[in-house]
């Protein structure tokens, strides 16, 4: 269908996509709604590689054509919706491959998202497995050239964890001052609220839907949470700790509204 409207919800992941695909197939018949559609696994490790100065660009929309480039013109609804962290350097690098795309972008307090990765990797066998052995499955912070080399044996999961929530976030909006349609949503204003319903409303507004009421209770239960807590919520995190995130993401966390609790400033100011 020539005239199917492209979204892509994009992430760090650990941001409720797949909650938020089912949520919008549920509720909108006119949409074609996924979560991580096709062979977009490949197109992550590609986008790192491109990321470390080791794979063109153009080779990446060719990567793209190949594997994913029939999804929207196959589409036969008026909506196709793909809630996707693998893509979250592609429409920054090459919003052409969609035409008439509209971006959304999720972001999540770094200090949760680097817990919930840090057990989830734990939870599920192929995160793990992907975290730890896949090369470029994550964007490489030596190879991009923002931690110098001689820190490769240094650097902690959890730093590299916090680097990785700064990188990503940075790179998907960029796409604030471009063209492409784009809104960033905070998951807290979603999940951590009694009232959901007004953003979700700026949301479908955003992307063509009609608003709908009564849904509420659809954002008590994300999908996809991290069940153990081997690693612990940013309280009991030591100063150091809470240093190394904040000299990561202190900046884009200000941008973003989080990191402003007394709490969490005394342990930054007493690492």
């Amino acid at each position: 269908m020539k005239d199917t409207q492209p979204i892509l919800i994009i992430s760090t992941g650990r941001t409720g996509t797949i909650f938020f695909s089912r949520l919008f197939a549920d509720l909108y018949p006119v949409a074609a709604s996924h979560h991580e559609r096709g062979v977009s696994r490949p197109i992550q490790i590609l986008t790192n590689l491109h990321f470390s100065h080791l794979f063109p660009k153009s080779g990446l929309r060719s990567a793209w054509r190949l594997l994913k480039g029939n999804e929207i013109e196959t589409c036969e609804k008026p909506f196709h919706i793909d809630a996707n962290c693998f893509l979250y350097g592609l429409a920054p690098l090459a919003p052409e491959l969609y035409p008439n795309l509209k971006v959304l972008h999720i972001v999540r307090d770094p200090r949760a998202y680097v817990t919930s990765h840090l057990n989830f990797q734990r939870q599920k066998g192929t995160s793990f497995i992907a975290n730890h052995f896949v090369p470029f499955w994550q964007p490489n912070p030596f190879l991009v050239g923002e931690v110098p080399l001689t820190k490769v044996f240094g650097v902690t999961r959890f730093e590299k964890y916090c680097w990785i929530w700064d990188f990503k976030n940075r790179v998907m909006e960029g796409l604030e001052n471009t063209s492409t349609p784009y809104m960033r949503v905070r998951f807290e204003d979603l999940f951590n609220t009694p009232n959901p319903e007004e953003l979700f409303g700026q949301i479908t507004d955003f992307i063509g839907l009609p608003r709908l009421t009564g849904i509420r209770d659809r954002f008590r239960e994300p999908a996809n949470n991290s069940t153990k807590t081997v690693f612990p919520d940013w309280p009991e995190w030591t100063p150091r700790q809470c240093a190394q995130l904040h000299s990561f993401c202190g900046a884009r966390m200000k941008k973003y509204g989080y990191g402003g609790e007394k709490e969490w400033e005394e342990k930054v100011r007493n690492a």
